[in-house]
């Protein structure tokens, strides 16, 4: 469980985040939403320390500051939204994921290699494990940088808009390979989606920020009860062939 108490973030004299309380629990997946400017990239960078905050965060009840880099880094483990470009093969991009396990000069452990394995398994990426990483469509690398995650083996996942620039057949793809390993695995998933169809489909719970402020946090049907895709993102309600309503 990743926790917030009090969370309150300030840069360049400008509240971004005040008095944030919420949890995100084991097995399920936290979608964090809000318009632009309202905070989500904020709360994931004070997750991972790259920000000073005010209040408290936890994973799995200890506080994250109290951790060492690489102590939290096989607890929480972070897909920014522009993902880095890297000159390596599949099979060595996933290997980065147990960097937290290895040591300075030390050589990958049998156990190292199954679980980037494992990984590559899980996603569906043996077939592509000597390919370069440049070489992969839009799709591909993001599920070898979702591999790379997986064989970090944190409980804890956060993605920052992880379908941002892919197509609505990919997204969709995407993101039922998050929700089947996420719940198979049974990890915390914060994750920050842009998209609400993308949220209300994958989401167990959902974060609202507003302003800096936790407008809502609960169920996404409590989300839907409350009709929060009208009356805040100004949506329009249609009906599906689904349980689930979509919006535009």
């Amino acid at each position: 469980m990743l926790e917030f108490s009090a969370l309150s973030v300030t840069l360049d004299h400008r509240d971004i985040l005040t008095d944030i309380s919420f949890a995100a629990k084991k097995g399920r997946i936290t979608a964090l939403l809000g318009k632009n400017g309202s905070g989500k990239t904020t709360l994931l960078r004070a997750v991972n320390q790259e920000i000073a905050y005010r209040g408290r965060i936890r994973i799995a009840s200890q506080p994250t500051d109290a951790l060492a880099p690489r102590e939290r880094a096989r607890h929480i483990a972070l897909l920014p939204q522009i993902l880095p470009k890297v000159d390596l093969t599949v099979g060595e991009l996933i290997m980065l994921g147990r960097t937290p396990y290895l040591g300075l000069l030390s050589h990958p452990s049998s156990a190292d290699r199954e679980a980037v394995t494992t990984a590559m398994r899980d996603t569906g990426l043996l077939p592509l494990r000597e390919r370069r990483v440049a070489s992969l469509s839009g799709g591909e690398r993001q599920r070898a940088y979702l591999a790379m995650l997986l064989a970090q083996s944190t409980p804890c996942i956060l993605l920052d808009e992880p379908t941002t620039y892919l197509d609505a057949d990919t997204r969709k793809q995407l993101l039922s390979l998050l929700g089947s390993l996420s719940r198979r695995h049974q990890k915390t998933v914060l994750a920050v989606l842009h998209d609400i169809n993308d949220a209300i489909r994958i989401a167990d719970d959902i974060a609202l920020l507003a302003g800096g402020h936790l407008e809502f946090y609960g169920t996404v049907e409590s989300f839907l009860e409350a009709r929060l895709p009208e009356t805040h993102f100004g949506l329009e309600r249609h009906p599906s062939d689904g349980v689930l309503p979509f919006f535009y």
